[in-house]
């Protein structure tokens, strides 16, 4: 048994995702403090951890939170999973968990058939099913301005394999249960680096991101681009170190792709293309709520070496506003599709 043992609620079900550390902790325990009826679920690669975590955020409830009684069974708030964002599997096995311990209702069918053509549309809702929010927080970040060069290589891979393809498949993956909640949500934990990453590249690409018309395919591709042109520069930065001194390859990462239009920094390139996801998401399904936002400079591990660390954000300030926006019950005060800063304040996809 992963988690404790639960009866169904009625109150809405938050999901975090890479939540063992930095931000993920601090948006669990900033949401359980905003929602006295909601259940948290902890994910991480490391079930150890998670279940570390649960236990201190449970410990942290006062007592009249920590535990209620339906049923005569004990309800506990905090639960920990088992997910690597970066697998499929373990995807569609986090929700089938869910579903087979009693946090999420099994489905009588599909919303979502990933063989049907866009243009079919959603299943009818059943009714009466509890509130769901997913908030997609695991990252990464290895090329940011503080980590020494040279960069290697794999930094785009790994970087568009966690941040972006990983919050795209277990985004999919709770996509059902999602539409068919009273209240779905679904939060991309991004950056201000997405922003400033769409100002640097050309307006080509800018636009593309930026069209109604982009699908995820494109998405997929100019990622694909990207990646291609990063590890060739990277490659070049690497041959050249170790050379003669002063010799450094002709163009130094992150710079301005000649042939791609793209700024080539795979963190802040990685937000932008989940912006441009979240929007797809919201102008196919206006039923569910698809919004980015930015915990703000956080005190976290992708922080450490940043030169002034102990002037920034603690993880509980960084939990804020993701807390926010996957609980307030006025649905009203929320957008979807945009991009919200620390204060709750939405701002454009673009840098200005």
């Amino acid at each position: 048994v992963i988690s404790y043992p639960s009866t169904m609620s009625t109150g809405r079900l938050i999901v975090v995702s890479g939540a063992s550390r930095g931000v993920g902790v601090g948006i669990c325990r900033q949401t359980l403090k905003l929602d006295a009826k909601a259940d948290v679920v902890v994910t991480a690669r490391n079930l150890d951890r998670a279940k570390e975590i649960r236990d201190e955020l449970a410990k942290a409830l006062p007592s009249v939170q920590h535990v209620t009684h339906s049923a005569d069974q004990h309800h506990q708030r905090v639960h920990a999973y088992q997910c690597d964002v970066t697998d499929e599997v373990s995807c569609s096995s986090l929700v089938d968990m869910l579903v087979e311990n009693g946090l999420l209702p099994p489905l009588s069918h599909s919303i979502i058939d990933s063989k049907k053509d866009d243009k079919d549309a959603p299943a009818p809702r059943q009714q009466q099913i509890r509130p769901l929010s997913l908030v997609n927080n695991a990252g990464i970040a290895l090329d940011v301005p503080w980590i020494p060069a040279p960069w290697s290589s794999s930094f785009a891979y790994d970087t568009l394999n966690v941040n972006l393809y990983g919050a795209e498949r277990l985004t999919r993956a709770f996509l059902p249960h999602l539409l068919n909640s009273t209240d779905g949500r679904v939060i991309f934990v991004s950056s201000g680096a997405g922003r400033t990453n769409m100002k640097r590249m050309e307006e080509g690409p800018r636009n593309k991101l930026l069209s109604e018309d982009l699908t995820w395919d494109d998405i997929q591709t100019m990622a694909d681009t990207f990646q291609k042109e990063y590890e060739t520069a990277a490659g070049e930065e690497v041959r050249k170190t170790g050379l003669e001194q002063g010799d450094k390859p002709q163009q130094q990462l992150p710079f301005l792709s000649p042939s791609s239009g793209l700024w080539l920094q795979s963190y802040g390139f990685s937000k932008a293309c989940l912006g441009a996801y979240c929007q797809i998401l919201a102008r196919k399904y206006p039923p569910l709520f698809s919004i980015a936002c930015s915990p703000g400079f956080i005190q976290t591990d992708m922080t450490r070496q940043y030169g002034k660390f102990d002037e920034l954000k603690s993880v509980e300030e960084g939990g804020e506003v993701e807390a926010w926006l996957a609980t307030t019950d006025d649905r009203g005060t929320l957008q979807s599709g945009v991009f919200y800063q620390p204060n709750q304040i939405v701002v454009s996809w673009v840098n200005e």
